[in-house]
């Protein structure tokens, strides 16, 4: 819990740069032929120039990083002399936390430009290991700070009025004086982070890199490999021989090494186990969610709230299979679309214009600012060979922000260019309405700024569509929106929460203890019409990267369940409502999230969030079942 560590590192006090999407299929388009991105024109490629004009500038950055990682180590002893002293290091490490900032992004999104340069590839290492260096000559900061008696601290800020800036900022270490410890362990904490990361490092080499799928035979009868990104394809396939055999190969897979995952996945347990206990936290959850000042019953409302509600999701795979004529469903039939003939598609270009329209409630300032990132080199649009898949909004206080996309011209597309404008409108407005220390927002809040967007085009799209088909199809996207971010989010948590407390009381995970609690959570999820009997079934765990998160998927439910009711407000309220979510926007880091939630007029420590948005889900399940009754 170094007080100053560049974000992007698991083990600091700021959050992870990268937004993306949660894992589930709706933002998953079928695999592409990529080209190399020389052939792509420039004005579909982001503008990194912006950051460093070349490598050159890049390892001028870096140097200056290195060359003054002595100078911070040797600031260690100077918080306490005076306010003045005190204000000199904040301000000097801040410095110096701004370049590394900048050299982090960099080198990670020349990377993922082309995932085959080893060149790049070596450098984003560099970057990381230079970040893990600033950690180590910074980690004194908060237990130094912490020795210092709190009427002192108050006589600095009398004294120092340059310093009444980091009052919240004080606040925030001060509350975490029970769970630091002294300069020497906390350098020794600091050493040892990269082999906190071991777990996730060698799940995402064994996920990306070594597993290897075998091929299957697609819908026309041809042989084709399987592969991460068509996976979630074929799980949307009409055919459900296709639905089955990819999923089967897919998870069979991962079962060839389902206990080499499950010793990891221990191993991963183990060390947040190790973090909580060391720093005297009552369990992994609360030693999670103490760094963003999330209530634990934040965490437990959302499980027991849903687990009180699941009768709604029944109700959802009951139209599931009166629609696909199936009984009992698989697995592999819960995402398949329920009106896939009714499908449309935009270009990215269309998109971009839908957008702006769609985003009409927010004003015309927030719409300047989607103009000025299509324009100013904000977005890689394409794929090419050898880019990083997926999407993800990335960006520091001192860049542009920027979003990786791998467009194929599918629906989901255009609602993840919606998603990730929304992270990247966000970093925006919260790095120029708030000084350096609070620029950044906690992932609590970012995931409520996308998905209020999400939210607002589905709207629109609703509202201007006449087409019966057509709009069954959009609801239908709209179920599985809410059913994966909320609902298959929550039993992720809720797995997660169970794992922890088996590493607590000691126990070992392994891939039979594993198997048969997600087996138990996928019948609690989904219900009787659902079966999951298959062994495919008890390896499903083992895909999942979130689960080297640190209790992070429940977040993609709550910042849901918030955006529901933010988006609620605006369109049934005024400029005021309006600027109220601005304003959630703009605080950035300045105040603790769920009290940021508040400015907007939304209290996460209640369960009426989470019950609205079952609500919403049932009301769209009677929409649904009325439209069809009109069709039939």
């Amino acid at each position: 819990m170094a007080g100053f560590s560049s974000a992007g590192l698991p083990f600091n006090r700021r959050d992870p740069l990268l937004h993306g999407r949660a894992d589930f299929p709706a933002a998953s388009g079928p695999p592409s032929a990529a080209v190399e991105r020389s052939a792509i024109p420039d004005r579909y490629k982001w503008d990194l120039e912006r950051i460093f004009p070349d490598w050159s500038a890049w390892e001028a950055g870096f140097d200056e990083v290195e060359k003054r990682l002595p100078e911070l180590a040797a600031r260690q002893g100077s918080l306490g002399r005076s306010a003045q002293d005190l204000l000199a290091t904040i301000e000097t490490i801040h410095a110096v936390q701004r370049i590394l900032e900048l050299v982090l992004v960099f080198a990670g999104m020349k990377s993922d430009e082309d995932t085959r340069d080893g060149e790049n590839t070596a450098r984003r290492g560099r970057s990381s290991s230079l970040a893990i260096k600033f950690s180590e000559a910074t980690s004194w900061f908060e237990a130094e700070l912490l020795e210092i008696e709190p009427a002192t601290i108050a006589e600095f800020l009398a004294t120092e009025s340059r310093l009444e800036l980091y009052r919240h900022f004080f606040d925030d270490i001060q509350r975490a004086r029970d769970h630091t410890l002294d300069a020497d362990q906390e350098a020794l904490l600091a050493a040892t982070a990269i082999m906190a990361r071991g777990a996730s490092n060698v799940f995402n080499a064994l996920n990306n890199a070594d597993l290897t799928f075998p091929d299957i035979t697609d819908e026309d009868g041809n042989r084709v490999e399987l592969t991460k990104a068509r996976y979630y394809k074929y799980l949307r396939s009409k055919d459900r021989r296709v639905r089955e055999e990819a999923f089967v190969t897919c998870l069979d897979t991962y079962g060839t090494v389902k206990n080499t995952l499950a010793a990891n996945l221990d191993a991963n347990v183990k060390n947040h186990v190790f973090n909580a206990q060391v720093r005297s936290f009552p369990g992994t959850l609360e030693a999670a969610l103490h760094r963003n000042a999330i209530p634990p019953e934040v965490f437990h409302a959302l499980i027991e709230t849903v687990g009180d509600n699941l009768e709604t999701v029944h109700r959802y795979t009951a139209l599931k299979r009166r629609v696909l004529e199936l009984d009992p469903l698989r697995e592999y039939d819960l995402y398949v679309p329920l009106f896939a003939d009714a499908e449309f598609t935009y270009s990215y270009d269309d998109a971009t214009e839908l957008l702006l329209e769609a985003l009409a409630p927010l004003g015309p300032n927030y719409l300047d600012i989607v103009r000025e990132g299509y324009s100013d080199g904000w977005i890689d649009v394409h794929e090419n060979v050898g880019k990083r898949s997926g999407a993800y909004s990335n960006g520091v206080y001192d860049s542009s922000p920027y979003i990786l996309l791998n467009w194929s011209d599918q629906l989901g597309d255009t609602f993840t260019l919606a998603h990730e404008m929304g992270h990247s409108v966000h970093t925006y407005l919260a790095a120029r309405n708030q000084p350096y220390v609070y620029g950044d927002y906690p992932i609590f809040t970012a995931e409520v700024a996308s998905t209020c967007n999400e939210m607002l085009l589905m709207h629109y799209l609703l509202e201007n569509t006449e087409d019966k088909r057509r709009r069954l199809y959009l609801l239908d996207y709209y179920l599985t929106q809410i059913n994966s971010t909320v609902f298959r989010q929550t039993m992720f948590a809720d797995f997660e929460y169970r794992i922890h407390l088996l590493g607590e009381k000691g126990d070992t995970l392994t891939a039979d203890s594993l198997g048969s609690l997600y087996v138990d959570m996928l019948n609690k999820y989904w219900g009787d019409g659902v079966e999951f009997d298959g062994e495919p079934n008890r390896v499903t765990w083992a895909r999942i990267p979130h689960f080297y998160y640190n209790y992070y998927v429940y977040q993609y439910a709550t910042a849901y369940s918030a955006a529901a009711a933010l988006v609620k407000r605006m369109l049934a309220g005024d400029n005021e409502d309006r600027e109220r979510y601005l304003g959630v926007l703009r605080s950035g880091n300045s105040r603790y999230p769920v009290e940021t939630l508040q400015i907007g007029g939304v209290d996460m420590t209640t369960d009426k969030p989470v019950k609205d948005v079952v609500s919403l889900f049932d009301t769209l399940l009677d929409t649904v079942e009325q439209l069809l009754e009109e069709t039939e």
